[in-house]
């Protein structure tokens, strides 16, 4: 084979550039004691959306709790941090694994480059874990790079966060929010007064863990949905501190009725678990945790109220009691792409591809 100093020159420069990728932006795998530092160094610079919690300190230490390999990494330029971001190792059907990175990175600059040096720094941990693609979720990516997000089907796993989220903004005063609530919550929450409901907050390694996890078990048992076994969320409760979120729990005759978890981060108060007795449906006292959840997160500073996943065409679930019940306390739907895949075994990926197609 002939090869053309053409030819070679073209190779020559692919390669310059690729360098100077990397030189422009250095990803570095972290502590999880280096990301916390990173993570709060990002938030205390200005930014226009609240960042996840999926993308906290948190979040991963609770998943590698369960077994699961977590990589924390930061993103800096000219010794400048501009990013950082954990990503999560699952399995897929078959075996597969690959990485997830839920919500993120967090980055306040996405381009072209950055996108290069991101690829080239998962490919050796990925090899590590034995990880056939890095699944990035974020929404600036696919605006900033022109790539194209993954298909809805090829998208839809287990793990992959909702595509549609439920927010209210808590900004208002108090008697605002509850005036934009619909009639019928105000009317539930009213039913509950008019029971003598006993509501108590919770800071989260004080709340009553069996209690939760019991009202979880019936919902589950309910409304036909799996749940993680009982120790995964006394890993929520035990790490969590004060500032960090807190649990609401509703009791009527003495009996608990209701429960939430709320998790705290970036000044938004996330609405990550709820359970329900079955003895007090009527009631609906799920509205009264939802209205004192509303007047705690705006007691500890934050500034809105995630309610989580509400119907969408992605992930296809039917969650339109769900949907229904979180636009009842006024607020706004935020729509997310669907996540690029960065694949570094590429007839791993096929066959994970074809399996999709096929289900």
């Amino acid at each position: 084979m002939v090869t053309s100093i053409h030819d070679q020159a073209n190779r020559n420069t692919d390669n310059a550039v690729q360098y100077c990728y990397m030189a422009l932006y250095k990803l570095t795998e972290c502590s999880i004691e280096t990301y916390e530092a990173a993570t709060q160094t990002l938030l205390r610079a200005n930014h226009a959306e609240p960042v996840s919690f999926l993308q906290a300190p948190l979040y991963g230490k609770i998943q590698a709790g369960t077994g699961k390999s977590v990589v924390y990494c930061t993103i800096h330029t000219d010794s400048r941090l501009i990013g950082c971001g954990l990503a999560v190792a699952y399995t897929a059907p078959g075996g597969l694994r690959f990485l997830y990175v839920p919500y993120g990175p967090i980055c306040s600059e996405w381009n072209q480059e950055l996108y290069a040096a991101v690829k080239s720094f998962y490919k050796p941990i990925a090899l590590r874990l034995g990880c056939t693609f890095v699944r990035l979720d974020t929404d600036n990516l696919p605006t900033s790079t022109q790539l194209r997000p993954i298909s809805s089907r090829l998208a839809r796993t287990a793990s992959l966060q909702p595509r549609s989220e439920w927010l209210l903004d808590t900004n208002p005063e108090v008697q605002t929010l509850w005036e934009a609530f619909h009639k019928h919550a105000r009317y539930n929450v009213r039913l509950a007064e008019r029971a003598n409901a006993d509501i108590k907050v919770y800071e989260p390694r004080k709340a009553p863990l069996d209690t939760f996890f019991a009202l979880m078990q019936v919902t589950s048992d309910r409304d036909q949905f799996g749940i993680f076994n009982r120790d995964y969320y006394a890993s929520y409760l035990q790490n969590l501190t004060a500032d960090d979120g807190f649990v609401i729990v509703c009791s009527i005759d003495g009996k608990p009725a209701a429960a939430g978890l709320f998790v705290i981060y970036d000044a938004q108060a996330h609405y990550v678990f709820a359970g329900s007795a079955n003895e007090f449906r009527k009631i609906a006292p799920a509205y009264s945790v939802i209205w004192h959840a509303v007047q705690e997160a705006k007691r500890l500073g934050c500034t809105r109220l995630n309610f989580g996943g509400v119907r969408d065409a992605v992930k296809g679930q039917d969650l339109t009691g769900v949907t229904a019940f979180k636009k009842r306390f006024g607020g706004y739907v935020v729509h997310h792409v669907n996540p690029i895949d960065i694949v570094y075994r590429p007839f791993h990926y096929f066959l994970f591809r074809l399996y999709k197609m096929v289900r």
